[in-house]
């Protein structure tokens, strides 16, 4: 009988030591994601609050998608649809044929303080000016500002319907605005469209505040980690809309090459490049007060007053110490163009000279070592040797 319980207790620690390192297994193999989203789940429930704070309930398409719903329609082709589906992407670029500083054959070209011109699908650059200098960006900023609410669609914390109450911080933000109300909800999707658009300061201050949780600086501090995260070591944020700071070394920098780099990120999201490249949208309900008609101030898309063929994004930006400037993308018989400038006096100089720098671009891709040859000289016919005249002598 004895025997039979030495064996029952044997079998029951055998059984109990199984179950534990099971459940240590099982533990050891979900820690590290679950570290891995402690930062991810802080920022939803700082959200969380904020939004019980201002009493805004949750929407049915939000509940649906907290409860494990497929993700939306317009959203699922991020997955798929990358940027011009090609292995490339995001590999160095190619410096070896670029003309550097200024272009002899486009004289404006002197008017840039930094730029740069790459050929996405070679990785080939093909003009480059201070492209590794940190430049003052203006509303450029904005480009990474959308760029990480889109990325918070995408991760399900928010939707394109989330209401967004109006707080008094955002409806103090001057410059390009869209004249928020306190007294004023708007689901998170106007609000992108009045800073893919308009520009709007007030409403790229309000979403960077609410997806930091009700502190703009928390979201403005996650765009720095972003911006290394991708590569980007010439850049730094210090407000998510980039209206200068109160001096030059608080305004908003990046170099070319980093703002080539985030607008490669962008384009791999199609509706954030739908959005950059309308040229108008309405902003409020048509009748009520505040009604807007969104102007976008790319004004080299098609229709635009210095249309460019096949420009398609995405944003300029102007302070006084970073001048007139843009990111632009350019799509022409499958071939991929980004280019950005800083520094013109005008916008109607930049713009022109963007015209004329993509057509250059174009013209030299499939032989960009050619604007490195020296011009041809055209050598000078050997002036006719004139007969001697020998003088006559008296003889």
């Amino acid at each position: 009988m004895k025997f039979w319980h030495i064996l029952l207790i044997v079998l029951v620690i055998i059984v109990l030591h199984l179950a534990a390192v099971w459940f240590f297994m099982r533990g050891s193999g979900t820690a590290a994601p679950a570290q891995s989203a402690g930062t991810e789940q802080r920022i939803a429930e700082a959200i969380a609050a904020s939004r019980a704070a201002a009493g805004v309930k949750s929407t049915a398409a939000e509940e649906k998608t907290q409860a494990g719903a497929a993700p939306q329609a317009a959203l699922q082709d991020q997955e798929t649809r990358k940027f011009q589906s090609s292995p490339r992407v995001h590999t160095p670029y190619d410096y070896h044929f670029a003309v550097r500083g200024n272009i002899p054959e486009i004289p404006s070209s002197k008017n840039a303080t930094s730029g740069i011109l790459v050929d996405a699908d070679s990785r080939i650059v093909l003009w480059a000016k201070n492209p590794d200098q940190p430049f003052p960006i203006a509303s450029m900023t904005k480009v990474m500002t959308l760029f990480l609410a889109y990325e918070d669609i995408k991760a399900g914390k928010v939707t394109l319907d989330t209401p967004i109450r109006v707080t008094n911080a955002a409806a103090k933000i001057g410059g390009s605005q869209v004249w928020l109300d306190p007294r004023e909800t708007f689901p998170l999707q106007e609000l992108l469209m009045a800073v893919s658009l308009k520009s709007a300061n007030d409403a790229a201050y309000l979403v960077a505040e609410y997806l930091g949780g009700g502190d703009a600086s928390a979201f403005v501090s996650r765009m720095n980690r972003r911006a290394r995260e991708l590569g980007m070591t010439r850049t730094h944020f210090y407000n998510p809309h980039g209206l200068p700071g109160a001096t030059r070394r608080t305004d908003n920098v990046s170099s070319p090459a980093d703002m080539v780099t985030l607008a490669e990120y962008f384009m791999e999201h199609p509706l954030l490049m739908e959005w950059v490249s309308m040229r108008r949208a309405t902003f409020r309900k048509p009748g009520t007060k505040g009604h807007l008609q969104l102007v976008n101030h790319n004004n080299l898309l098609p229709g635009g007053k210095y249309a460019s063929p096949g420009v398609d994004g995405i944003k300029t930006g102007f302070i006084a110490r970073a001048g007139y400037c843009v990111t632009v993308t350019c799509l022409r018989n499958g071939r991929r163009m980004i280019a950005m400038v800083t520094g013109f006096p005008t916008a109607r100089e930049r713009d022109l000279f963007l015209r004329k720098l993509l057509n250059w671009g174009y013209e030299r891709a499939d032989d960009p070592a050619a604007a490195l040859k020296p011009a041809p000289q055209t050598q000078k016919k050997p002036a006719a040797k004139r007969p001697v005249q020998r003088r006559k002598t008296a003889r």
